[in-house]
C-alpha cells in the first residue's frame, strides 16, 4: 500500500513539474509574408518579408535584438527593419554593418515591453544596389585581362601587340617638334593633330566601367531573436523569401 501510494506521489509530481516547464517557455516566431520578386538596380523595396514575434511565456519581455543573414548582401545598399509593439510607434532599425553583410544586427533596445499574449510585428525592407560594376571593354586587350593587369582609360597611342602604349600628346609632342624643325609646319597640320587627339580621347576613354549596378538573387533568414527571457523563440530559422536584382 505504501509503494503505491509513493508511486502515485511521484507520477503526479512529475505532470505538474512537466506541466511547468512547457508553460514557462513560448515565444514563437511566425513568419506572415515571404517574397519571391525581381526589381531593377536602385529600386525600393518596402516589403522584403514580414514576421510576428509572439510572447506567451506568461510573463513580460523585451526583444533587443534581430539577426537576419543574407545569401548575397551585395545586392543591397542598404537594409532596415521595422518593428512595432501594439499600443506604440514603430521603430526602423538599420542594419549592423550598413552596407548589409552575410549576416545582420538589428537593434532594437529602445522597442517597448512587449506584454504577456501580445505580438510585435517586423517588416523587413532594403534598397537594390545600383553600384556601377567594372566590366571588360574592347579598350583592353584579351592579353591584358589574362594577366589580371589594369588598363586605365587615357589618352595614347594604337598597340597592336599588347605592350604599353606611347601617350598620344607625346607622339603629337615629337612630330610637332619635327615639322618645326624641318620648317614645314602649316595651320593645316595642327588643324589634324588637334583633331586625332580628340578621336583618340574619345577612343580609348571609353568602357571599362558600365553603369549597371550588382545583381544577383539573395534570400533573407531571420537566424536569432534576443529576448529578455521566455527562453529561446522557436520558429527558428524562418525564411522571408527571395529577392532578385537585374
Amino acid at each position: 500500500m505504501k509503494r503505491c501510494s509513493a508511486f502515485l506521489i511521484a507520477i503526479v509530481f512529475a505532470c505538474v513539474c512537466t506541466a511547468g516547464g512547457t508553460a514557462s517557455a513560448q515565444v514563437n516566431v511566425t513568419v506572415t509574408s515571404t517574397v519571391a520578386i525581381t526589381v531593377a538596380a536602385g529600386s525600393s523595396i518596402s516589403n522584403a518579408g514580414s514576421f510576428t514575434v509572439t510572447n506567451s511565456s506568461g510573463a513580460n519581455i523585451t526583444i533587443s535584438s534581430i539577426n537576419i543573414s543574407a545569401t548575397s548582401p551585395g545586392i543591397f545598399s542598404s537594409m532596415t527593419l521595422t518593428g512595432q509593439v501594439p499600443g506604440s510607434s514603430s521603430i526602423a532599425a538599420p542594419s549592423s554593418p550598413n552596407p548589409p553583410s552575410g549576416s545582420n544586427t538589428f537593434d532594437f533596445s529602445a522597442l517597448p515591453v512587449l506584454l504577456n499574449g501580445e505580438s510585435a510585428t517586423f517588416t523587413l525592407s532594403a534598397v537594390a544596389s545600383n553600384t556601377p560594376a567594372p566590366t571588360p571593354t574592347p579598350a583592353s586587350s584579351s592579353l591584358d585581362r589574362h594577366r589580371g593587369r589594369m588598363v586605365y582609360a587615357a589618352m595614347g597611342s594604337p598597340s597592336l601587340s599588347g605592350q604599353p602604349q606611347m601617350p598620344a600628346l607625346f607622339v603629337a609632342g615629337l612630330m610637332l617638334a619635327l615639322l618645326l624643325m624641318t620648317g614645314k609646319l602649316r595651320r593645316r597640320h595642327l588643324v589634324v593633330m588637334a583633331m586625332g587627339l580628340v578621336l583618340a580621347a574619345t577612343e580609348l576613354g571609353c568602357g571599362n566601367m558600365t553603369n549597371s549596378g550588382v545583381t544577383g538573387t539573395s534570400t533573407q533568414v531571420v537566424q536569432t531573436i534576443t529576448v529578455s527571457s521566455g527562453g529561446a523563440p522557436t520558429g527558428l530559422p524562418a525564411s522571408l523569401g527571395s529577392i532578385t536584382v537585374q
